[in-house]
């Protein structure tokens, strides 16, 4: 399963004309069994409270199967939200004119967070208000937020030295937060959309999915510098570390194959074709 937005899209009107008219969700289920998708659909103001839902969808996707569902979307700003029954269900989105053109692709990205180290606070990545936000875990509040790079997306923690890092999809950029003060301490140059944030507390080094460079930058944590850019398969997304084994694991979108990473090498030594 996986829980996936588009975050906020804004779409205001420009000389009586916005960039989308009309919303267009591509559903591709890739596997061998059928699958599933919610589709919930929001508008009004970028604050939670006030958006109002207008959409709720509920699609069976047969095996190795392609459709197409279209919403109305002629609102100064907007939000979809998916969840899929099995990771093999891929979503694209796109806005459409009033002819029925496409107009602009729009990311379809992971509602992530992440835990502190001493479990006292919650860092939730807002991809389109290019900040993360701080929940205060005792009493479910929200504490503030700290601004990062532009699209911030995948988000690890170095529990040992209370070191945030948040990779931003759209200013090719990890930005590293002092958990203490929740400020950025260091902006590191990485690929091309990164997506994945994979930490080795043990050895502190820190592993970024470049899914645009389809390679993976290493960030040594004491200096932030990347040490390393290690090519792997296409579109790289998803990324685990094993701290005891010092193995990091890739999930490459593009060719539906699983990298296996020395950590002590940088260097590629298991490429995995996980099928269709």
């Amino acid at each position: 399963m996986a829980i996936l937005t588009t975050g906020i899209i804004k779409n205001n009107s420009i000389s009586g004309v916005r960039l989308s008219s009309m919303f267009l969700v591509k559903v591709t289920n890739h596997g061998l069994f059928t699958g599933s998708l919610q589709i919930r659909g929001f508008y009004g103001n970028v604050h939670e409270s006030a958006k109002t839902e207008y959409v709720l969808d509920i699609l069976t996707v047969e095996p190795k199967s392609e459709m197409n569902k279209t919403y109305y979307a002629q609102f100064d700003s907007f939000e979809f939200r998916f969840i899929t029954s099995s990771d093999t269900v891929g979503i694209s989105a796109w806005g459409k004119d009033p002819s029925g053109n496409l107009t602009v692709s729009y990311p379809v990205l992971p509602e992530e967070l992440m835990v502190s180290a001493t479990g006292s606070q919650i860092y939730v990545p807002n991809f389109s208000g290019n900040n993360v936000a701080v929940v205060e875990s005792k009493t479910n509040s929200l504490k503030g937020s700290v601004a990062v790079g532009i699209g911030p997306f995948g988000i690890g923690i170095n529990a040992l030295t209370n070191r945030i890092y948040v990779a931003n999809y759209s200013s090719n950029m990890v930005s590293v937060v002092e958990g203490t003060a929740n400020t950025v301490i260091a902006n590191v140059n990485v690929g091309t959309n990164p997506m994945g944030v994979g930490v080795n507390s043990a050895t502190n080094r820190i592993y970024v999915t470049n899914r645009g460079s389809s390679n993976v930058s290493v960030i040594e944590g004491n200096s932030n510098a990347v040490i390393a850019n290690i090519l792997v398969g296409a579109f790289p997304e998803g990324i685990n570390v094993n701290p005891t084994t010092n193995r990091i694991y890739i999930t490459n979108e593009g060719n539906n194959s699983l990298s296996v990473i020395n950590g002590s090498t940088n260097t590629v030594i298991a490429t995995i074709d996980l099928g269709r």
